[in-house]
């Protein structure tokens, strides 16, 4: 009837249900902070857990219109291409995850960047060790808001990052670190080790380790410097060397050693230091006999090459050998007149000397 009406109310009630839409780690826009226009990053529109798989699929198999829609129909025959054995989904935002799942795919060489909203710049997340054009490419973003995160595709690193400077070209940056890869220049280009002198060994070495304890400062003292805040003043409180020689068939072995402990322990770890110093000084200073084995003369008469820099030696001109042999006569015969000069007249030599 359609005057019809209850005489009374017994009881009324709402429910309301939660509803989520797309789920607690589905879509998630791009930050504000991220170039909206050109930025060359697909953010997929997924409505499940499975995001990383879908940028990964979506990245082997890029399509040129609207790469982001419905992922199920446009990425679904590819599925079966990756192994995802043992991997959480949803995957979490954790390296040894990235590091298992380059594990399970070995064709494929991952790079996740994040995004610093207060700089505006890309960062690292994780970084593949896979270098080479073998292995097929896939770069990530990943975003996080809260407790959730999500992963897009970053189709063209350069467009990404065309805001970082006042260079307004294309930048070709490397993925591995983010930075502009410096041309070889003529004559500049290649870098030698010249320093051969410490690729000798040292005939002695000290090894040695001083012990600090940490005092607070008194107000006094914190008010001696006007443009420094000092907080605590460290005192020596001990000390430990150990002496090493090194003998002429590489063998070590441990001269002096000494353990100390107490208030002076600066003062008598540099007298002590200044010790060891001057006794090796006098023992480098001293002559040593050269040991020969059976064999090196003969190789060293016939050796091209030096032994520390592995470089030939540099070959003579006829006219300089020429030159070295003369001033090498000369020098000889001034030698034996000089001893002649002794015997025959060692009274007039000695006379000349007082003079």
């Amino acid at each position: 009837m359609s005057d019809a009406y209850p005489e009374y109310i017994e009881e009324f009630s709402i429910e309301i249900s939660d509803f989520n839409l797309i789920g607690s780690t589905a879509h998630i826009p791009l930050p504000e902070t991220i170039p909206k226009c050109n930025n060359r990053i697909i953010n997929i529109q997924n409505n499940d857990d499975w995001y990383f798989g879908w940028c990964v699929l979506g990245a082997l198999h890029p399509v040129k219109v609207h790469p982001e829609r419905n992922p199920h129909r446009l990425y679904g025959d590819f599925v079966e291409e990756l192994n995802i054995e043992d991997i959480p989904i949803p995957v979490p935002v954790s390296t040894p995850v990235y590091k298992k799942f380059e594990e399970n795919n070995p064709e494929i060489s991952l790079c996740v960047y994040k995004w610093h909203n207060q700089n505006k710049c890309l960062n690292f997340r994780y970084v593949t060790e896979r270098r080479g054009d073998e292995y097929k490419q896939i770069n990530l973003l990943v975003i996080t808001e809260d407790d959730r995160s999500h992963y897009c595709i970053i189709k063209d690193l350069h467009k990404l990052v065309y805001n970082h400077s006042k260079h307004k070209g294309r930048k070709y940056l490397c993925r591995y670190c983010l930075h502009r890869p410096q041309m070889p220049v003529k004559n500049r280009s290649v870098k030698a080790f010249y320093n051969h002198k410490c690729m000798q060994p040292n005939p002695y070495r000290i090894f040695w380790d001083l012990e600090m304890l940490t005092e607070k400062l008194a107000p006094e003292e914190k008010a001696k410097l006007t443009h420094t805040e000092r907080l605590q003043m460290h005192k020596p409180c001990g000390y430990c060397y150990v002496v090493v020689h090194m003998d002429s068939s590489l063998n070590y072995e441990i001269m002096s050693h000494d353990l100390y402990r107490g208030p002076d322990a600066l003062e008598r770890f540099i007298t002590k230091i200044e010790e060891k110093l001057a006794n090796i000084q006098e023992d480098l200073s001293a002559p040593a006999e050269m040991i020969m084995a059976p064999g090196d003369l003969k190789a060293y008469n016939e050796v091209t090459e030096c032994w520390i820099c592995k470089g030939p030696f540099l070959k003579l001109a006829q006219e300089i050998v020429q030159k070295l042999e003369e001033a090498k006569h000369n020098l000889l015969e001034i030698k034996e007149w000089e001893t002649c000069i002794e015997k025959e007249h060692s009274k007039k030599k000695e006379a000349q000397k007082r003079y």
